[in-house]
């Protein structure tokens, strides 16, 4: 078999999907691309649609080539920034619809969990404050001596 054949026996795809859509884009970038080629896929479909009206047959691959090749780099562009739209206006319908029920989760239970946190935060400060004074004390540190010449020095 020739190379020619072996290229011959590639599945045909539209070479649009990548304009949309690129392996090393961001998750949401991949996501506004797809709906853009969502978006591109319904324009097709309204062109196919016009053309078998006007002609009483679908399109032949080399009008649909030809379809496909008027798509500019602005044109895509263009669809990607009305995927991008809809997207964040999906996401801003979800956030709203789901308000309520978010608030709730993050004001349940967040005074007693902070009380909790506190009182640890403050037993180990304590702790280390303990700790602090046996090791000085264990160094022959009299902490009490000093204080007291400090408060009598000041008085």
């Amino acid at each position: 078999m020739s190379d020619d054949g072996a290229r011959d026996a590639r599945p045909a795809y539209n070479p649009l999907y990548e304009r949309f859509v690129t392996d090393d884009q961001s998750t949401s970038d991949q996501l506004t691309g797809m709906v853009a080629y969502g978006l591109y896929k319904q324009a097709k479909r309204e062109w196919t649609t016009a053309h078998y009206e006007r002609h009483g047959r679908k399109p032949s691959e080399d009008e649909l080539a030809s379809y496909i090749a008027t798509w500019t780099p602005s044109m895509v562009q263009n669809l990607r920034e009305q995927a991008n739209g809809i997207v964040l206006a999906f996401g801003g319908f979800l956030v709203e619809e789901n308000a309520p029920r978010i608030r709730e989760e993050a004001l349940r239970g967040t005074f007693w969990k902070a009380v909790g946190v506190s009182i640890f935060a403050a037993a180990l400060y304590t702790l280390g404050l303990i700790a602090l004074l046996v090791i000085l004390r264990i160094a022959g540190v009299d902490i009490l001596s000093i204080l007291t010449s400090v408060n009598g020095a000041a008085g």
